[in-house]
């Protein structure tokens, strides 16, 4: 009964459009007091889930991005990837995955990749006789791998929850995101060669290649530092965080000059706005945790799923389509909350390996990035592009196909998740 109480209500304040964040605290708060608890304990458990180090990986990552977009590193990135494939048939719009993919190993959010990347690449695309909608639809999606490449804050939020060491999960999102990215350029592929699209660029001299590789150097090194730095054991993604954040300030304001005072304030006020909404999210969304936990509705829910099937690829299958069917009415953040301790039991009584299974979710949840009716990134683009919700829904059918071939590859070919973690 208590179940019910609790998933019944949130349904309710989810229909009644209540956000997502103040439904999960709401839902919360009526379980607790049904079920006999004081609400004097509900401030402790906001506390105890933001009480973790390992959270200020999420503001300082958001900052390091947010602090390389306003400095410039963004158009030297798609710079360089217009001087390398650029020219060649349908070249912008490999030029949008590959440049998304340099930023994602940046930003570590797939909104903020969508803003970077997408407000200039998706003018350029239709300028140059690009379908509108598909143009906004593929900088949409080609958005998502900041959710996937590390460093990426999903990540980070998957590992607190479950333990799994964030630098594990950090490698292993590197040749799902590259597998994602490739996948797009092959539906690239698809429609530049239906529908025509020539590149109006000229092929690049081997001078200006080293000239556009020479000024997007230093964004280049940022997660060759960051990363490097955590893999090698330097330094912990926390503190690799702080580096990139005094990292982007220095390149920005002294290299590239492009971070003036006032893009600098600007910069603090949208790092804080963000931060804020995710850490609302996660407050609410651990007292949810908390409550699926104590009151055994998690154990409960976890028998009942054995009970349907044990077989492991069955299973990874249901999983699949519960948090594609969760990214689409919900944020990351709020999935994570509701779903991974649900999941978590059921993966470790079938042996699912949990940085594998990160790896799954966190790829369900980008492509829930880009299905109606949330889809954030849907709705960043589409103003960009400056087309209609619907138009940019339609079009993003045959990227989603192709975003399911990757899902399901890295789902039944665990190589792809655990390559580089060796024997761990």
């Amino acid at each position: 009964m208590i179940a019910a109480v609790l998933f019944l209500s949130l349904a309710v304040f989810i229909v009644l459009n209540i956000p997502i964040s103040i439904s999960l605290g709401l839902s919360s708060t009526i379980t607790l007091l049904y079920a006999g608890f004081p609400l004097s304990s509900i401030p402790s458990i906001l506390q105890a889930t933001v009480q973790k180090f390992s959270l200020l990986t999420i503001p300082l990552f958001v900052l390091a991005g947010v602090i390389m977009d306003k400095g410039g590193i963004s158009k030297r990135l798609i710079r360089l990837a217009n001087s390398l494939i650029g020219p060649i048939p349908g070249g912008l719009g490999y030029v949008a995955v590959v440049a998304a993919m340099f930023f994602a190993a940046i930003s570590g959010s797939g909104t903020a990749t969508v803003a970077a990347i997408g407000s200039i690449l998706i003018p350029a695309m239709i300028k140059q006789g690009y379908d509108a909608g598909f143009s906004s639809a593929l900088s949409a999606i080609s958005g998502s791998l900041g959710t996937v490449i590390p460093p990426s804050i999903t990540f980070i939020i998957y590992g607190m929850i479950t333990g799994t060491s964030i630098s594990d999960l950090f490698l292993s999102g590197v040749i799902p995101g590259i597998v994602f990215g490739m996948i797009l350029c092959v539906a690239v592929f698809i429609g530049a060669t239906k529908n025509g699209w020539k590149s109006e660029e000229q092929k690049a001299s081997f001078k200006e290649l080293i000239a556009a590789l020479a000024d997007a150097f230093w964004g280049l090194m940022s997660p060759v530092i960051v990363l490097g730095g955590i893999y090698s054991g330097i330094f912990t993604p926390t503190e690799a965080a702080a580096i990139a954040v005094v990292y982007s300030f220095f390149v920005s304001r002294f290299i590239y000059k492009e971070l003036s005072k006032d893009k600098l304030i600007d910069t603090l006020f949208s790092t804080a706005k963000t931060t804020g909404i995710i850490l609302l999210i996660i407050m609410n969304a651990g007292v949810f945790s908390w409550v699926l936990t104590q009151q055994g509705i998690a154990t409960q829910l976890t028998e009942m799923t054995l009970g349907l099937t044990t077989n492991k690829y069955v299973m990874l299958l249901l999983i699949n389509l519960i948090f594609l069917a969760a990214g689409c009415v919900m944020d990351n953040t709020s999935a994570m909350y509701i779903l991974v301790p649900i999941i978590l039991p059921i993966a470790q009584a079938l042996d699912i390996n949990l940085v594998h299974l990160g790896v799954i979710i966190v790829l369900n949840l980008s492509i829930g990035q880009v299905t109606p009716p949330v889809g954030p990134n849907l709705y960043v683009a589409a103003d960009i592009g400056r087309v209609k919700f619907e138009v940019i829904c339609r079009k993003m059918v045959p990227l989603l196909i192709m975003s399911l071939i990757s899902l399901l590859l890295v789902t039944y070919v665990p190589w792809f998740a655990t390559a580089f973690l060796g024997n761990k």
